[in-house]
């Protein structure tokens, strides 16, 4: 059955009726706003075009990841406190979240799981690049985090259409999850090079499963490194309690140690709790 329904995904999202997930427009308008050096109320504008949009910018801003020891009440308070950069991820996820939802109840279940591991993957991947001496790539690693599984959604949103067209029968959650591991990194390439995004990004999207890269990516190690650590305190749709994180390629190639990394699980299931 999962060969059947990887051919009709790959025909469906081939054809020039699938539309790949758009980059939020709000997100694309406020990155050039940044570039051009505007001032926070333009940009603040902008955010407040989309009210849902902005509600849920807010509700982010105050999570535990990103929250001060004040609650921001307002968008511009928010924008003072954490700054454009970090104001601009938590548009892109805020945008990503709307975008996880099927019409297909048992989808949406899944949607819900891998909007989660996005989350969790950004906050984590920002938070290896603080704590462990790549503190000019934490902006950068927190987008990698949250875009590196995007190819998932790409999946389930062509999969959704399948099924509400008829063309398939209802799927269990080991088939969709083959499915998924077989075609999300390919899919995930087509939308960062579709975005026109960094090179970087379309790298870490195509090759984060990959076992052994001699890549410099940094962006791409810590990605595959938050992302094992994931799977083994359970976020995502896969779990392994006793992966042993300390033989590691990416532990060695990014020097992390081992009290980072006992200290990264506890980070990651906090942010569970807190999303």
């Amino acid at each position: 059955m999962s060969e059947s329904i990887k051919t009709l995904i790959a025909t469906r999202v081939d054809s020039s009726e699938f539309k790949l997930p758009m980059f939020s427009p709000v997100a694309v308008e406020i990155q050039k706003a940044i570039n051009a050096d505007a001032d926070l109320l333009a940009i603040e504008k902008m955010i407040h075009k989309d009210q849902a949009l902005a509600a849920e910018i807010l509700r982010l801003a105050n999570s535990a990841f990103f929250a001060g020891l004040s609650k921001q009440r307002t968008i511009q308070q928010a924008l003072i406190r954490l700054g454009l950069n970090r104001v601009f991820g938590i548009v892109l996820m805020a945008a990503q979240k709307q975008a996880f939802h099927a019409s297909n109840p048992f989808l949406n279940t899944l949607m819900e799981i891998l909007w989660k591991h996005a989350a969790a993957s950004a906050a984590g991947c920002r938070w290896v690049a603080l704590r462990c001496g790549y503190q000019e790539l934490a902006d950068d690693a927190f987008l990698a985090g949250l875009l590196h599984d995007l190819g998932s959604l790409v999946v389930l949103k062509a999969t959704d259409e399948i099924l509400a067209d008829g063309l398939a029968a209802d799927m269990t959650t080991e088939v969709m999850k083959e499915v998924i591991e077989s075609l999300h990194t390919e899919y995930g390439n087509r939308v960062m090079l579709a975005w026109e995004l960094p090179s970087q990004y379309a790298e870490v999207a195509r090759d984060h499963h990959l076992t052994q890269t001699t890549s410099s990516n940094l962006l791409l190690h810590i990605v595959k490194l938050v992302d094992a650590v994931c799977r083994k305190v359970g976020i995502g749709m896969s779990h392994d309690p006793e992966l042993a994180l300390e033989g590691l390629p990416e532990v060695k190639q990014l020097g992390i140690k081992d009290v980072h990394l006992a200290e990264l699980e506890i980070e990651l299931e906090d942010i569970l709790l807190n999303l």
